[in-house]
C-alpha cells in the first residue's frame, strides 16, 4: 500500500508540471452533421502554451490523407501573445472526406499528437483536434417496405427566367442611342454628313485650326478657306461693303460682326496691301477662334 501510494504521489508530481504547460485546449467546426462524400469543412483548434515552452513545428501532421475517408487539405497556424507570458496558439485545418456511407453514421476527425518544447530539451506532448461528424449516404435507403419520406427525392427544375424584358430594354436603348448619334452627327457636319453644302462655316473651321497655327503660308491659307465659307453661305463673293446686306439676311452671324469685320479688314491688307500677318492684328488663335463661333451661329441658324 505505501509503495502504490508512493507511486501515485510521483505521478501527480510528474503530470501536474506537464499538466501547465498547455493549458485552454478547444477545438470547433461547423455542425457535426449532413457531411456528404466530397464535403470539405474546418475545424479550429487553439491552445495556451506557458513559457518557456513553445510549438514544435516538426509535431504538425502533414497534408494529405489521414485515414481511408479524410484528407487534410491545408494547415495554417497563427500565433499570439497570452496572459501570463504565454503563446496562444491557433490551429486552422481544412480536411475534406471522401467516404461513401452507405448509412447514416458517426465518423471522427484523428486528434493531432502536438507537442511543445521549452529550448532546452524538453519537451511535452498532448493530442488536440479530434472531431465527431455524421455523414449521410447519397444513395436512397434500402427498405423492404418500398417507397418511404426518406428516398431520395429527384433534382428541383431550375425555373426558366424569360430575357425578352432585357432584349427589348436593350434594343430600345441601342436604338436611341444610334438616334442620338445621327442627329449629333448631322447637326455636327461628321461624316456622313460633312459633304452637306449647307455647312461651309463648319467645314472651314476644321481646316482653320489646323492650317492657321502652321505659319505665315498657312495663316494666308486659312484666311482663303474661310473667304469660301461666306462665299458659299451667301451665295456669291463675298466683299467687305457687302457686309451690311450678308448681316441683315442672316441675323444668326450678326453678334460675331466685330470679328468679321476685323477678319474682313485684316484680309484686304494682307491681299491688297501687302501687309504681313502679324501687322493685321488678326491672330492664328484669334482667326480659329472666330471660324469656331461662326460655324457655331451656323448650327443655330
Amino acid at each position: 500500500m505505501r509503495r502504490a501510494a508512493l507511486a501515485f504521489a510521483l505521478a501527480l508530481a510528474m503530470a501536474a508540471p506537464a499538466a501547465a504547460q498547455v493549458r485552454d485546449v478547444r477545438t470547433s467546426g461547423p455542425k457535426p452533421f449532413g457531411v456528404l462524400l466530397g464535403d470539405v469543412f474546418t475545424l479550429r483548434t487553439s491552445f495556451v502554451a506557458d513559457a518557456p515552452y513553445t510549438l514544435d513545428p516538426a509535431s504538425l501532421p502533414k497534408t494529405g490523407a489521414l485515414t481511408y475517408a479524410i484528407d487534410l487539405r491545408r494547415l495554417d497556424v497563427t500565433e499570439s501573445a497570452a496572459p501570463g507570458g504565454g503563446v496562444r496558439y491557433e490551429i486552422t485545418a481544412e480536411y475534406q472526406t471522401f467516404y461513401s456511407a452507405l448509412e447514416t453514421r458517426t465518423e471522427t476527425v484523428p486528434q493531432m499528437s502536438l507537442s511543445v518544447v521549452d529550448g532546452k530539451g524538453g519537451r511535452k506532448e498532448f493530442k488536440a483536434g479530434g472531431w465527431a461528424y455524421i455523414t449521410s449516404p447519397l444513395r436512397p435507403l434500402i427498405t423492404t417496405s418500398g417507397e418511404t419520406q426518406y428516398d431520395l427525392r429527384p433534382d428541383a427544375v431550375p425555373p426558366r427566367i424569360s430575357l425578352r424584358p432585357a432584349q427589348t430594354a436593350a434594343l430600345w436603348s441601342a436604338g436611341a442611342a444610334l438616334l442620338a448619334l445621327l442627329l449629333l452627327a448631322w447637326s455636327r457636319a461628321w461624316p456622313p454628313f460633312h459633304t452637306r453644302p449647307s455647312r461651309p462655316f463648319t467645314r472651314a473651321a476644321r481646316v482653320v485650326a489646323k492650317r492657321a497655327p502652321t505659319g505665315e503660308a498657312g495663316w494666308r491659307e486659312a484666311l482663303i478657306d474661310l473667304h469660301r465659307a461666306f462665299d458659299a453661305t451667301a451665295g456669291k463673293r463675298l466683299l467687305g461693303d457687302d457686309l451690311g446686306a450678308f448681316l441683315a439676311q442672316r441675323p444668326a452671324f450678326a453678334r460675331h460682326e466685330a470679328g468679321i469685320r476685323a477678319f474682313f479688314d485684316a484680309s484686304r491688307r494682307v491681299f491688297f496691301g501687302g501687309a504681313a500677318p502679324a501687322a493685321t492684328g488678326l491672330s492664328a488663335d484669334a482667326l480659329t477662334r472666330l471660324a469656331r463661333d461662326l460655324a457655331g451661329a451656323e448650327r443655330a441658324s
